[in-house]
């Protein structure tokens, strides 16, 4: 089902027509359904709560930015050279052992490491040249958003390099009516109820919230032991 066709079938389930017009746009539903899709991310690990984000990026290149990332779990790069692993660092340990040089000093080269960076500044609203002043001393500040994540490299690179970020994303957000995630095509009905309890977050109903939340958990708990069950397929001995 796509974002319209869930959007009707919120409406009618739930009874709120304030939320969706006549025409069955939205009218505040859309805010509910994408709320609903992050909740049963977060709710419960399935086979498509992994993901990759590839992005090739240009020599100099020293932070990779990606969107939609709940956790990073692996970084692999690819060169001329062929394909290798980062291994994780601390940031303060990046910071101390790779960029204690102001930026301009910095040499290109092969990097090793990576870093889950801040992508965050206080105060929020502080302006560019402001960020861009900072950032001529400082060095280890990608551009400030919060809708992305962010690591930093080892080193800036000196080749063109393929990144693949793997590790738990958000489902695709629903923007435009054809639009579809996972939950929508797969699991319409739980997105609808988890838009549902979402609504009754805000009006702190606590009653009506713990019912859809538990009328959502057998089929959830469901999902994660199809997960167990792909993990464990053709394993018939445990090592060691």
């Amino acid at each position: 089902m796509n974002l319209k066709e869930i959007r009707e079938q919120f409406r009618n389930i739930s009874g709120r027509y304030d939320l969706v017009n006549d025409d069955l746009s939205d009218h505040g539903a859309n805010f509910y359904i994408n709320e609903g899709s992050k909740y049963l991310d977060r709710k419960v690990e399935t086979t498509r709560s992994w993901a990759t984000y590839p992005v090739i990026k240009p020599i100099g290149t020293w932070y990779v930015r990606f969107p939609y990332a709940r956790a990073v779990k692996e970084v692999w790069m690819t060169t001329v050279e062929g394909r290798a692993q980062l291994t994780k660092k601390r940031l303060q340990d990046i910071q101390a052992e790779f960029y204690t040089a102001i930026p301009t000093e910095w040499v290109n080269g092969t990097p090793l490491y990576f870093s889950p960076t801040l992508t965050r500044m206080i105060p929020e609203d502080i302006g560019p040249a402001t960020i861009a002043t900072f950032t001529a001393y400082i060095g280890v500040i990608p551009p400030i958003t919060n809708d992305y994540n962010a690591i930093v490299l080892s080193t800036p690179i000196d080749q063109e390099s393929l990144f693949e970020i793997i590790g738990l994303f958000y489902s695709r957000l629903f923007e435009a009516d054809a639009d579809e995630n996972f939950w929508s095509q797969v699991h319409p009905m739980l997105l609808i109820q988890s838009a549902i309890r979402q609504t009754y977050v805000v009006t702190g109903n606590n009653h009506l919230r713990d019912t859809y939340e538990k009328s959502m958990n057998d089929e959830l708990t469901n999902l994660g032991m199809d997960l167990v069950e792909q993990i464990i397929a053709e394993v018939d001995a445990m090592e060691g």
